[in-house]
């Protein structure tokens, strides 16, 4: 779907979310005998991903992008915004709970790192194809222009992203 360009900025994380979420869902997914290293390597890649871009780009969702918004719709009407602010509650939980277990080198179990995956992915996809078309048509052109040049692009297009 063709997103407006001032969104593009999270649309770009987005992107690098949904590869985060392929990439934990094949370590789960890896040959038994890999499998545990496999998952450990991916889930310190994505607490990694976390700090780097992560918690930034849940915080200008729900700091400018929602606020925004709410000045056109009820939100807490918007059974679409709801989810998206649980699950944003729901992955910082287990984010923390990753950290905790890397730090105590206590192993990450397959079906963990496979739930965030599935729970990333599908937290993207309800963004992009439900919610920000919805944002996009309440906002307009002009709010959409001055929330577009508060959001942190990860790259320009020309450089390469070392996530």
């Amino acid at each position: 779907m063709k997103r407006h360009p001032s969104l593009h900025p999270l649309s770009q994380h987005h992107h690098f979310a949904l590869i985060q979420a392929l990439e934990m869902r094949r370590a789960a997914e890896a040959p038994a005998e890999k499998r545990n290293a496999a998952v450990g390597r991916q889930a310190a890649k994505f607490v990694a991903f976390w700090h780097k871009t992560g918690h930034n780009h849940f915080r200008e969702e729900e700091e400018i992008l929602l606020p925004a918004y709410a000045r056109h719709a009820r939100l807490d009407r918007d059974a679409g915004v709801m989810r998206i602010l649980a699950d944003h509650a729901e992955i910082r939980g287990a984010v923390q709970d990753l950290e905790q277990r890397l730090a105590a080198k206590v192993p990450v179990e397959a079906e963990a790192i496979a739930s965030l995956a599935k729970l990333l992915h599908d937290h993207v996809r309800l963004e992009e194809n439900e919610v920000f078309p919805r944002i996009e048509k309440a906002l307009g052109e002009e709010r959409l222009n001055a929330i577009g040049s508060r959001l942190t692009r990860l790259h320009s297009k020309t450089d390469v992203c070392d996530i």
